[in-house]
């Protein structure tokens, strides 16, 4: 075969039998193989092996990472796309054709992903995923490797997944088999030319729920390799710590408040108050004023610049990666979304380095 595309389910989704249908229409030698774990009632009816598509039922929850291990030995092709129940693909019978293609210069492939902008989670999603997609990009196109994948759709040769070992047993199992993909040379590819998109929560429980699992596997993750990832990442400084601050962009704010003295802001703001005082001789209120409103001044001024900085970078890779930015919408994740976000990877360090914590609620490897 030349691609196998493996599919896990955790009881039912509602995107699959579409994704199913384009996917046996491809121009390509190709099998599907979807895992159902404790399927709801009704849910396999909706799913019919046929010649290129094989179903196999766990009635017990198995795991996504047993799933998929098992799901591989079960394949034959020599490209191995993985991708979630929840994803939908373009009308393109070269859909598959076109991930093979762009593997013949590369180990693991990324494949470029949008968010369905359907409700205000999805839309503050669509601009999370895009900086997935710019750090991809960049990765790709000035290193050629990668220590990290989004595993909602990425393919991996056959060889490649069998070297590093196949998928482990962790939260993050995308990550992690990025990473040992990147620590072993392995090359990446980003493509913009093929894309899917996700289908998001709308519920803010359900998103706290999964970012939540994110978090602890980024942490766990991080945990487990972050010796091996410093001393590659050390080479290409320039590469990775702007990729840090895309994916997390109140980064930039909070560090350049920390690393900027202020002391330059209180010698500005002290000859503006002498002049004032001069003009209208109010010395004392104006000095006081000055040395109060230095520190926050600073922060006003880091954060309004870091906000156009970052705005003028997005608007400049949505054009090159084929997004569409709303500034109102940008606004709103910068200063609102991000933030909380960041606050949630805070809580699973948190979880992981300090109190322990080994396994995501709810989450079965």
């Amino acid at each position: 075969m030349d691609i196998s595309v493996l599919i896990p389910v955790y009881r039912e989704s509602e995107q699959l039998p579409s994704l199913l249908e384009k996917l046996s229409n491809q121009d390509i030698s190709k099998e599907i193989l979807v895992t159902v774990d404790e399927p709801k009632e009704g849910f396999l009816e909706k799913i019919k092996p046929s010649e290129s598509l094989g179903v196999v039922v766990n009635r017990e929850r198995v795991g996504k990472v047993n799933a998929l291990n098992d799901s591989v030995k079960r394949s034959s092709g020599r490209v191995l796309l993985f991708l979630d129940a929840d994803v939908e693909i373009p009308d393109d019978r070269e859909f598959l054709k076109k991930i093979v293609e762009n593997m013949k210069d590369a180990d693991v492939l990324d494949i470029k992903k949008k968010v369905e902008r359907n409700s205000f989670l999805a839309k503050m999603a669509y601009y999370e995923y895009f900086t997935f997609n710019m750090s991809s990009w960049m990765a790709s196109n000035y290193l050629r490797k990668c220590p990290a994948t989004n595993g909602a759709a990425f393919a991996i040769k056959r060889e490649t997944f069998d070297s590093v070992g196949g998928f482990h047993k962790v939260v993050a199992e995308d990550i992690d088999i990025a990473t040992r993909a990147f620590l072993n040379d392995h090359s990446f590819a980003y493509t913009k030319e093929v894309e899917v998109k996700n289908v998001v929560h709308s519920s803010w429980k359900s998103w706290y729920t999964q970012r939540k699992r994110w978090a602890m596997g980024q942490a766990l993750w991080l945990k487990d390799h972050y010796k091996e990832l410093i001393r590659k990442c050390a080479s290409k400084p320039q590469i990775f710590i702007p990729a840090v601050f895309f994916l997390y962009p109140p980064l930039i704010s909070f560090s350049l408040t920390l690393l900027l003295p202020t002391t330059w802001m209180y010698d500005f703001l002290l000859v503006s108050s002498w002049y004032f005082a001069t003009k209208f001789n109010t010395v004392l209120p104006i000095l006081l004023f000055s040395l109060l409103g230095a520190d926050f001044l600073k922060t006003v001024l880091v954060v309004i610049s870091s906000f156009t900085v970052t705005a003028v970078l997005y608007y400049r890779f949505s054009r090159k990666l084929g997004f569409e930015l709303k500034l109102h919408e940008l606004f709103v994740y910068y200063f609102f979304y991000s933030v909380l976000w960041l606050a949630v990877i805070v809580l699973g360090y948190v979880q992981v380095l300090i109190l322990r914590t080994k396994v995501a609620p709810n989450w079965k490897t």
